[in-house]
């Protein structure tokens, strides 16, 4: 009889693991990812490559600043998750950690490139062919020659003149054809 009631609890046990989100300390998102891992708990914690790039600090920043997931079995690991290194608290609804689904990790996931980093851009790439929507050039169409470490802007090419003709623009006169 003793040897089935551990397989109950662990059936039960992992019945109530889910995703959590945590508040870290301020810019402390990867200390307290670290130190949950070597507390034997999965975290993760989605990164972003910011564009355009900003002008101080790293390209490469939490999605959601301040608050990574932590997959773990209430209330059992509650105690030794808010007192890691770097956590703030559990992010909490109707007094108690709210749970998060397994589809939005999946999701978040999904969305990383082969360096675990989420791309957030307009979809519009280098060497596309884009309509310019607003502007003096508005209705005519060019190719993104590159996409410009100042904020939000393009180099296009376009035919003026009979020549091929490099202009700069905010990156929010043009859309993909």
């Amino acid at each position: 009889m003793s040897a089935i009631t551990p397989a109950a609890s662990d059936i039960s046990v992992a019945s109530r693991e889910a995703w959590y989100v945590v508040q870290t300390k301020r810019h402390r998102e990867s200390v307290a990812l670290q130190y949950l891992n070597e507390r034997d708990f999965i975290g993760y914690l989605p990164r972003i490559l910011q564009w355009p790039r900003p002008a101080v600090g790293s390209p490469i920043a939490p999605m959601f600043p301040g608050y990574l997931f932590v997959r773990c079995a209430m209330p059992e690991a509650f105690a030794r998750v808010s007192w890691t290194p770097g956590v703030r608290a559990f992010v909490s609804f109707a007094g108690g950690p709210a749970s998060v689904d397994d589809s939005v990790i999946d999701y978040l996931r999904s969305r990383e490139g082969a360096d675990s980093l989420i791309r957030c851009c307009s979809g519009i790439e280098e060497h596309s062919e884009v309509r310019i929507v607003r502007g003096p050039f508005r209705g005519l169409t060019a190719v993104v020659e590159e996409r410009l470490p100042a904020r939000e802007r393009v180099r296009v090419l376009m035919d003026l003149l009979q020549r091929s003709t490099s202009v700069e623009l905010p990156e929010r006169w043009i859309a993909r054809v």
